[in-house]
């Protein structure tokens, strides 16, 4: 079984949404794979697959209360949706540091599970980075969200981590932008992906629909089922 950690410097680089449709692709490959949200404050996967009104969440199971089986919800393709509360009273319960202990009810066929990691330095992030065993790093290709990708990197390695790549998102092909050479050097990791500006990836969000089931044949979309492949193959360590 693989965890991924899926994590980012900041937020507005479309982590969320490469996490949902990154599990469909991968579910699609014929893969046991589980999307977990980790960001227990700023919560999203509920709203991008029509959970927000579940009666179980993340976090009751980190309180205790019911088991990680009994907030697993089906998705696309096979894959398994944990949504976080989008409440503030479920907000208020959850219990972050309790995440990497409920790791040990993932069934033991389960061949990905995916955790969307929160960005930033809160308590939630460095819970939801620790309930992983490998750590994707997402970013634009900017020097300020590089920037703030290199401090989320120093952070997994001082828990143990080992980023198995980074995948650039929003790509627009502009001068502003670093080069996936120039990337490389500065973040000492693999790119794994490149996700280009899609408009059908807006579109996709308008709708409430993950873009690998609107939009599969999408730029983004074709992107993001190569990177599923190539994750087959990619595999990092923990110390």
């Amino acid at each position: 079984m693989r965890r991924i950690a899926v994590a980012s410097g900041k937020g507005g680089v479309g982590r969320t949404t490469l996490v949902a449709n990154l599990g469909i692709a991968l579910a699609s490959l014929g893969k046991e794979t589980i999307i977990i949200d980790g960001s227990l404050t700023t919560p999203d996967l509920a709203i991008l697959f029509k959970l927000e009104k579940s009666v179980y969440t993340l976090n009751d199971a980190l309180v205790g209360d019911v088991t990680l089986a009994d907030v697993m919800y089906p998705g696309p393709k096979r894959v398994k949706i944990v949504p976080a509360g989008v409440t503030l009273e479920q907000i208020r319960k959850a219990r972050p540091e309790r995440l990497a202990e409920l790791m040990r009810q993932v069934p033991e066929k389960t061949d990905f599970v995916l955790i969307d990691v929160p960005s930033g330095l809160r308590r939630e992030t460095v819970s939801a980075m620790r309930a992983g065993r490998e750590v994707l790093l997402v970013a634009t290709p900017e020097m300020t969200s590089i920037s703030d990708a290199m401090k989320t990197r120093l952070i997994t390695e001082f828990l143990g981590l080992t980023p198995i790549g980074v995948v650039l998102n929003r790509v627009r092909r502009e001068e502003f932008e670093l080069t996936r050479d120039e990337i490389r050097t500065i973040m000492n990791v693999p790119v794994l992906a490149e996700i280009p500006e899609d408009e059908k990836v807006k579109q996709a969000l308008k709708r409430g629909k993950p873009l690998l089931e609107l939009s599969p044949n999408s730029p983004a979309a074709k992107a993001i089922k190569q990177l599923a492949k190539k994750l087959l193959k990619v595999r990092g360590r923990a110390r």
